[in-house]
């Protein structure tokens, strides 16, 4: 028998789990694009480049927070499923320095109902619904072959990259969660 077994799990503030959520998913995203636009621009199975810069970041960034925002609701209650999304959506605001509050979120609320759509049409997963999203929003299937491109619908071994790509953006809930009780 473990000592937490006996005194419970260790307790972590809501919003410390909040200030430490944004930070990873910022910093794993931020550093992490420049490898995904590398391999996006030079995908074997395109027939051209998309040529995605830089300065579009800030798509993969909402991509990815909103999915990972989304994704709260598989694992609280209403009442914490709430107070985790407020303070989360407050840090992550806090985060992009400057932006107006009103703008930053309406572009989540954006995202989040563009992936809820997703998520109803695939049932897929959450690395497969970010990987559609990142499809579309940066336009890939102009550069598809002409198959998928008159199809309108993404090659699926591209998908299929880019979803095992994005797994790796998806917090682990469940592993904090079994370790860790989240406290107001």
């Amino acid at each position: 028998m473990s000592v937490f077994s006996l005194f419970g799990k260790k307790r972590l503030k809501e919003e410390y789990v909040a200030q430490v959520f944004v930070s990873t998913i910022n910093g794993l995203a931020i550093e992490s694009f420049p490898i995904l636009k590398d391999y996006l621009n030079d995908v074997p199975e395109l027939k051209c480049s998309p040529e995605i810069e830089e300065h579009q970041l800030e798509w993969f960034l909402y991509i990815v927070f909103s999915a990972n925002l989304y994704h709260l609701k598989d694992h609280f209650d209403t009442d914490q499923h709430n107070r985790m999304r407020i303070l989360i959506i407050d840090e992550f605001i806090e985060s992009l320095e400057g932006r107006p509050h009103d703008e930053v979120l309406s572009q989540i609320n954006m995202y989040e109902d563009y992936l809820s759509g997703l998520d109803r049409s695939e049932n897929d997963g959450l690395g497969r619904i970010m990987a559609l999203a990142i499809f579309q929003k940066y336009g890939l299937n102009k550069c598809q072959v002409d198959h998928f491109q008159k199809m309108n619908q993404p090659n699926p071994i591209i998908i299929k990259a880019i979803a095992d790509i994005t797994d790796n953006f998806i917090w682990n809930w469940n592993d904090l969660l079994g370790n860790f009780k989240l406290v107001a």
